[in-house]
């Protein structure tokens, strides 16, 4: 299995908490699918030299959350919840909203004009999307009122 966490000792954010938000976005984007196996314990604490008891905090605090569940025996050990998407998804976007008032804010006490906030914010819209196209499993159908809808094939 691949492990694709990535942890930032230097970065102040407690290591747990770099993990709990990585899972959550990886849920949220759909990049980590239901009933899909995380790394094991020992796996990420060998491949990132950390104590296992944080590890196990972060997958706590995933389970407390509904966004993971435990396995037990062979075969065994932290899986993506039924559902969790959609959960993990709408606290994202809680978030990125929360940023997105914490910016125009700041551009306001700046004294931007909203014609100039709005510009800006376009050039950095359209540089990121040219050199960074979405993904497909992050194409999911949202609704004006912010609900999200997941459509599924029938190989899922």
């Amino acid at each position: 299995m691949a492990i694709w966490i990535d942890i930032d000792a230097k970065s102040g954010v407690p290591i747990f908490k770099q993990i709990v938000d990585q899972v959550k976005r990886a849920v949220a984007t759909g990049m980590l699918r239901p009933d899909e196996q995380l790394p094991t314990v020992r796996e990420l604490a060998e491949e990132h030299s950390i104590n296992p008891n944080t590890i196990a905090k972060a997958y706590d605090k995933l389970k407390d959350a509904g966004l993971v569940y435990s396995r037990p025996g062979v075969g065994g050990g932290i899986f993506v919840a039924k559902g969790a998407q959609a959960n993990a998804r709408g606290v994202e976007l809680e978030r990125f909203q929360e940023d997105l008032r914490r910016t125009v804010k700041d551009g306001y006490n700046l004294g931007l004009a909203q014609s100039e906030l709005n510009q800006r914010f376009q050039r950095e819209v359209s540089e990121w999307y040219t050199t960074h196209p979405l993904p497909e499993p992050a194409s999911i159908p949202i609704s004006p009122n912010g609900a999200v809808h997941r459509q599924y094939t029938s190989q899922e």
